[in-house]
């Protein structure tokens, strides 16, 4: 029975540590092929223990026995690696277009919208990640699902294969446009277009897809940067600069006619605000950060936005100087057309075409991670599926191949058929884009400290006499006419609602993940000072069998811990998925391997099974070798929000819904 029970957990990939080998019997034999490096398990139904690779020996006597190892850690990027793949995954296509929204906005409003649109992007990646951590889940859509149920899931999960899609589509599609020009083949042949296309993406795109972590990317998306470089240095080199502002009467002049535009403002305001969109795969590359702590995503999000911010407003103001009035929507367009162009502007646009298109094959495959990561949370089951760890998901490489070869697949069929897919391709980055960047990291951190904000609102309108703990405010509670239409002209009612609505689902979301086995994610373990709001943790973290009268403190065998009778069970305390260290406070006790150790009145059988679970979880952890302190990263919002905090959450909410009404006001308008 042993054996069997051995070849059970080994079959399942949950083998105990001290087993190396173990003989193969007929059942085993059966269900291992000659030559496999891994066991077979349900396609979409993967194991929730560590995956396990296992291969079949056969000793000098004859005896064929399965060994198995466990899987390589995920590889782990740097804070330079990190950043080069955040600003290749911002810069993209997008960059070419900066001009044309400068254009569209006017010179010192464009310029002005560049630079807040880089500061919203930073805020919000890193206030993604930081309520994250709060709450301790590992990615976007578990973080949507914790404030606002399934709802928020689905929504999210949604968002992200839309505009991770779009872009992948509209990569391929500016590869055939461009590739078959350079090589030589005349614009109108099509079928060329199409060999080309094919052939170049499945020898460099789709193996660079096929990669298993984000970290793997590193090195082309260094060479893609360094390529937009170029390409913005050879727009500012061949920009007619001098003789277009001398032939419109002079800087002053221009600056003057072109500050702000108010017909066409939100056109160009729709275009800036996608061109930094990169929150739907802030997860994936916070995750593959060695150490991802506050302090180098920090460092992560501010080098690549002060980068990408730099890049955009000197292509942006350099690139409208040149051409000012006629600046096309592709900036490279107007390189090689202007009055003013000679041989070498030619041979110089012909160059910046060159490094766009090589671009486009470093840039897709992180969109195509994106939407492999969505269709992973999606479709396949299990805990790991759901919290987005795709490192255990792909160890099978059969997985890994399916899935990029089914999206590669889906986004080449309308990129060689079709001609444009400009209006849907907009309107869903315009939804998409600004769900991504704005709302969803906004109403995160609104429903996630919901108690908190209406504890606010309480205060600040004077309500604590007329509302109760727990009770949402509303006009109801104001006597004042002014502040009755205050309230609504600052649309109060949705805040409360939203925090209303958050309150309920993180409550729930608190409930389930209370039992759930101890578990640290691919953003390291986090220690939580203070309980939430600043109250004592809830006793739903707590589940209590039924009192039986007479009955004692049980252990694991059934007997008396202490040889008396009377008394009441012991409550069954089961730890978070993420423990939390009370620093200072009494919440919760901290017992071996950083798990919440459980009260002296309790059995030993199941304090033992609780540190026996600690311990597999702590070494599991440290098997990954993802370097994080042992003792974690202090709860990166355990502060209680300010007012500051609620006003930036808030205004990144209503900048999202006017980036997107933009966006699809310049898409649909003639």
């Amino acid at each position: 029975m042993p054996m069997l029970s051995s070849i059970r957990r080994v079959l399942t990939g949950g083998t105990p540590d001290d087993l190396n080998d173990l003989p193969m019997t007929p059942s085993t034999a059966a269900s291992s092929t000659p030559g496999s490096n891994s066991i077979s398990s349900p396609f979409f139904a993967p194991s929730a223990q560590t995956p396990v690779i296992a291969s079949t020996t056969v000793t000098p006597g004859g005896t064929k026995r399965l060994r198995r190892r466990k899987d390589k850690a995920e590889t782990k990027s740097t804070v330079t690696g990190a950043s080069f793949n955040l600003i290749n995954g911002i810069v993209g296509a997008g960059i070419v277009g900066i001009p044309f929204a400068v254009k569209e906005a006017g010179l010192i409003s464009g310029v002005v919208m560049i630079v807040m649109c880089a500061f919203l992007t930073v805020k919000s990646l890193r206030l993604l990640i930081e309520t994250a951590k709060h709450v301790d889940v590992q990615s976007y859509e578990t973080l949507l699902e914790a404030s606002f149920g399934k709802f928020g899931f689905y929504f999210i999960s949604i968002a992200m294969l839309c505009n991770a899609y779009g872009a992948m589509v509209s990569y391929l599609m500016i590869v055939k446009e461009t590739l078959p020009s350079l090589l030589g083949y005349d614009d109108d042949d099509e079928y060329m277009g199409r060999v080309t296309l094919t052939v170049s993406t499945l020898l460099i795109i789709f193996p660079l897809s096929m990669q298993r972590d984000m970290a793997a990317l590193a090195k082309t998306s260094i060479i893609s940067v360094c390529f937009d470089l170029i390409m913005v240095a050879v727009v500012i080199i061949v920009s007619p600069v001098k003789q277009s502002v001398a032939a419109a009467g002079g800087l002053a002049e221009v600056v003057s006619n072109s500050t702000f535009r108010p017909d066409t403002f939100f056109v160009g305001v729709g275009v800036l605000s996608f061109a930094f969109v990169c929150q739907h795969a802030s997860f994936i590359i916070a995750g593959s950060l060695e150490r991802p702590t506050k302090e180098r995503w920090g460092m992560v999000t501010g080098n690549a936005l002060t980068f990408c911010g730099c890049l955009a407003t000197l292509c942006g103001a350099i690139g409208y100087l040149g051409f000012l009035d006629d600046t096309d929507g592709n900036i490279l367009n107007n390189l090689g057309s202007s009055k003013y162009a000679d041989a070498s502007t030619q041979h110089l646009a012909m160059l910046a075409r060159g490094l766009m298109c090589t671009c486009m094959f470093f840039v897709y495959p992180i969109e195509s991670f994106v939407a492999r990561h969505v269709m992973i949370v999606l479709f396949f089951k299990g805990r790991k599926a759901h919290e987005g760890d795709d490192h255990a998901i792909l160890a099978r490489k059969d997985r890994r191949m399916a899935l990029t070869l089914f999206l590669y697949l889906l986004a080449l069929a309308p990129a060689l058929f079709v001609k444009s897919l400009g209006p849907v391709l907009a309107i869903s980055g315009s939804l998409g884009g600004s769900s991504l960047s704005y709302i969803g990291p906004g109403a995160a951190y609104l429903a996630v400290h919901g108690e908190e904000f209406l504890d606010m609102v309480r205060k600040r309108w004077n309500m604590s006499d007329d509302v109760g703990e727990g009770e949402r405010p509303s006009a109801a509670h104001l006597s004042n006419i002014f502040n009755k239409l205050l309230w609504y002209v600052t649309f109060m009612p949705l805040w409360c609602s939203i925090a209303a609505i958050g309150i309920h689902f993180l409550a729930k979301h608190e409930e389930e993940e209370a039992l759930k086995s101890p578990h640290i994610g691919r953003l390291g373990k986090i220690v939580h000072h203070h309980p939430k709001g600043g109250k004592q943790l809830p006793q739903k973290h707590t589940l209590h069998p039924p009192v039986v009268p007479g009955a004692g403190r049980r252990g694991s065998a059934g007997f008396d811990d202490d040889g008396g009778e009377g008394g009441e069970n012991a409550p069954l305390i089961r730890a978070d998925s993420m423990p939390r260290t009370m620093k200072g406070g009494t919440s919760h006790l901290q017992g071996p391997y950083g798990a919440a150790a459980a009260p002296s009145h309790v059995g030993t059988g199941i304090r033992g099974n609780r540190e026996i679970a600690a311990a597999i979880a702590a070494k599991n952890a440290g098997g990954r070798d993802d370097g994080m302190d042992e003792d974690g990263e202090d709860d990166p919002q355990d502060d209680p929000p300010t007012f500051l905090d609620y006003s930036i959450a808030i205004f990144l909410f209503v900048f999202g819904i006017i980036a997107a009404t933009a966006g699809m006001v310049s898409t649909l308008m003639p």
